[in-house]
């Protein structure tokens, strides 16, 4: 086609490219400059603290992750349980509540005086403190399991009824099943899921910082802002870039070795089930709604419980002057990133050139690097350009938001397109319709779904930003996210509680209605 050789596509995408990925190479260049008397001196002090907190925390709430999403996916995939369409949809709504809004409201439920401490105090002598790791890798692991789950879930409904059936033949237990086939087949999924939940918690700053846990993300703040030791805020950017595009390699590495093995069997599992008896239904029971219970319902109704006892202590104007603006950010950002990553994917769908796929990888590496790390580099952009006069403006802001959440466009976008064969563009063509045309009567009605699954996507990840938006807002421009933070952090968590209900309705119902597209539709769950 003639668009594979205009050179005016070729070049729009490396620009494009090269615009959105080149604050991370400025971060880069930046390591020439470090001081080697600070990292000396960080290196003996409190690097090993650093490491051994961030380390510890991935490890514990990957570890409960797994336990809370990888064994109620497998009940509803081969249990034959009812209402797998509504518990599927339970499962996944803890996405719903920021990680740092679930962790204020624990601390505060379980926190001295807070009614679940006064119950246990009362009639289990309960007066543990919990603001410490094993606590907060808890409450983030309720957080963020669904992440886990969905591709768990995803992984086990594609294993064909083919290799169960032949482990039966071959009269191995269901134990055995369980371990030697459905795990083994479905370790990349799961292992992408995993990956997903580390790059958050490397990402989280607000209830990390509000535990007292001295991670990356909080060091990268307080040695550029309280210490201003800049040097050591770009050597943590660095390793956490470095640590993070060796997940992203690992999990690619594991999706193609996967896909070797698990595509070539068509038959279906939805009637296939390895635990059968009635009897067992409230056990099942009982461990599928631990995790929706902890991590949606009791946050969810402390919250509500908050906002009534406060009610009139309201300033309902500030909560609608943040909603608006947040709002406002939201929806520009959204659009702008699905549009920009609707343009990119067509231009690689018709080029199919190597150098645009490579463009299109490198992008979508934005969603794995933390926030913190993120405002950090266009904060050096900004120094090394001397654009100073972008600096607290909402142009930066939205710019930080595109490289970041570009991913989450991308995805669901992809996986449209890839379902609309090529030889529709080619008989438009030959029928001398123009691009637009094409794109107008073809492409757009074909992915419209998509694009819109794509948008309420970024917007709720906007919407929940905490890391970016505090370091790069305008001055006096706070969202739900931010203020919802500097209230939790000035202990004024009833306060935080209404703008933190607002965030957790607000996510909700977009989740539930871009499941219920999904669904109806049938558009990937990517």
């Amino acid at each position: 086609m003639e668009i594979e050789k205009n050179l005016f596509f070729k070049l729009s995408v490396f620009l494009i490219g090269g615009f959105i990925i080149v604050p991370i190479i400025v971060i880069f260049f930046q390591t020439l400059n470090l001081s080697s008397k600070d990292l000396i001196d960080f290196f003996n002090s409190n690097f090993l603290n650093y490491l051994n907190r961030t380390l510890v925390l991935i490890f514990l709430t990957s570890l409960y992750s797994l336990i809370f999403a990888v064994i109620p996916a497998f009940l509803v995939t081969f249990c034959n349980i009812p209402f797998k369409k509504t518990i599927d949809l339970f499962l996944i709504l803890p996405l719903a509540i920021p990680c740092y809004i679930l962790a204020f409201s624990y601390s505060d439920m379980l926190g001295f005086n807070g009614p679940i401490f006064n119950f246990l105090n009362s009639y289990f002598n309960f007066n543990s403190d919990i603001l410490n790791i094993n606590w907060l890798s808890i409450f983030l692991a309720f957080s963020l399991y669904p992440y886990i789950y969905v591709t768990s879930r995803i992984s086990f409904s594609l294993i064909g009824s083919t290799y169960l059936n032949l482990s039966k033949s071959l009269n191995l237990s269901n134990y055995a099943i369980i371990f030697k086939v459905i795990l083994p087949l479905s370790f990349s999924g799961i292992f992408s899921g995993l990956m997903l939940v580390i790059m958050e918690v490397l990402n989280e700053y607000g209830a990390v910082k509000y535990f007292g846990i001295e991670t990356f993300s909080v060091g990268i703040f307080k040695y550029w802002f309280s210490l201003d030791n800049k040097s050591i805020s770009i050597f943590l950017s660095i390793i956490l870039l470095i640590v993070v595009l060796f997940l992203v390699f690992l999990s690619n590495y594991f999706s193609k070795r996967d896909e070797k093995i698990r595509y070539h069997v068509k038959s279906s599992i939805n009637n296939y089930f390895l635990y059968d008896k009635s009897y067992l239904y409230p056990f099942f029971y009982f461990i599928i709604i631990t995790p929706i219970f902890f991590g949606f319902i009791v946050p969810l109704l402390y919250i509500i419980n908050n906002v009534v006892a406060n009610f009139n202590g309201y300033n309902f104007y500030e909560l609608f002057e943040l909603t608006v603006n947040t709002t406002h950010v939201g929806l520009i950002s959204s659009i702008l990133i699905v549009l920009i990553s609707f343009y990119l994917l067509n231009i690689k769908r018709l080029m199919k050139n190597i150098y645009v796929n490579n463009i299109l990888k490198i992008i979508t590496t934005g969603y794995a690097i933390p926030g913190a790390v993120i405002g950090l580099s266009l904060m050096l952009f900004i120094r090394f350009f001397d654009l100073t006069f972008l600096m607290g403006t909402l142009y930066l802001l939205i710019y930080a938001y595109i490289f970041r959440f570009m991913s989450v466009a991308i995805f669901p976008i992809q996986s449209s397109l890839d379902r609309q064969p090529i030889l529709f563009d080619k008989q438009a063509k030959s029928l001398k319709s123009s691009y637009l045309k094409i794109f107008s009567k073809i492409t757009y009605p074909l992915n419209k779904n998509a694009l819109l699954s794509a948008f309420i996507l970024v917007f709720i990840d906007i919407v929940k930003e905490l890391p970016i938006t505090l370091i790069l807002r305008p001055f006096n421009f706070e969202t739900l996210a931010t203020q919802t933070y500097i209230y939790a952090s000035e202990e004024r968590l009833a306060f935080s509680s209404l703008f933190s209900l607002v965030i957790i309705i607000c996510c909700s119902v977009m989740l539930i209605y871009v499941t219920a597209i999904l669904n109806r539709k049938n558009v990937s769950k990517s």
